[in-house]
């Protein structure tokens, strides 16, 4: 089964400037399609289990996951089972990640501080896969030294659209060769039995989200 799959986004839960709130968001998704989704806000795991019965009962998988801060960088983990505040650096990520984890790279090569850049590749053992962000156009695009080493390592793409904003929502996305349930998911991703589908952004779209985000992080602090 191909399963329309979102599995790096944000709500209001955790960053006020974002517009919808989880349920929100979650009946969008399954308005478009989704089936599954994992909402990733920063440093925070909004998942619950009330969240994921709202979610099953509109037909989508919500999978428990977060963008954390390793040594200032940003790292998306999936199915964590231990304390945030217990993984601060990448030894500690090392030791404490679980079998049923997922481990991946957010938009690694983008010019931003928190973004992994050459620490992805000291660290590449740690990850199952690779994202490839919405956040691109035909003329800039950062995602394409991701794509070359995915394949130089054997790891796969996750297509997402790192929402913050509506407009991002389903603009990248993967389809996932997989049943309809957490496990079954997270398992496909690392088999590489995941689809990324995209577009490219046009260069007035990618300017007006950037300087929406910038406007509404400088409205956070």
């Amino acid at each position: 089964m191909l399963l329309k799959a979102d599995l790096h986004l944000h709500t209001r839960e955790g960053e006020r400037f974002i517009a919808y709130d989880a349920r929100t968001l979650i009946d969008r998704a399954a308005r478009e399609g989704f089936r599954v989704l994992s909402i990733t806000n920063h440093d925070t795991v909004t998942f619950s289990a009330e969240l994921e019965r709202y979610a099953r009962e509109r037909g989508i998988v919500l999978i428990p996951g977060v963008e954390a801060t390793i040594e200032g960088r940003h790292v998306l983990l999936y199915n964590p089972d231990v304390a945030l505040d217990r993984i601060r650096t990448f030894s500690d990520l090392r030791r404490l990640r679980g079998p049923g984890w997922l481990v991946v790279a957010p938009h690694p090569f983008f010019p931003h501080p928190s973004c992994l850049r050459d620490r992805l590749l000291k660290e590449i053992d740690l990850f199952d896969a690779i994202e490839f962000s919405h956040f691109y156009s035909r003329r800039i695009n950062f995602n394409q030294r991701a794509v070359r080493l995915a394949r130089e390592v054997g790891l796969p793409l996750l297509g997402t659209s790192d929402s913050h904003l509506t407009r991002q929502f389903g603009t990248t996305y993967s389809l996932i060769e997989a049943d309809p349930a957490a496990a079954s998911v997270l398992r496909a991703i690392r088999k590489g039995q995941v689809h990324v589908v995209s577009r490219p952004l046009a260069l007035r779209q990618l300017v007006g989200i950037a300087l929406e985000l910038v406007r509404g992080s400088s409205r956070e602090r």
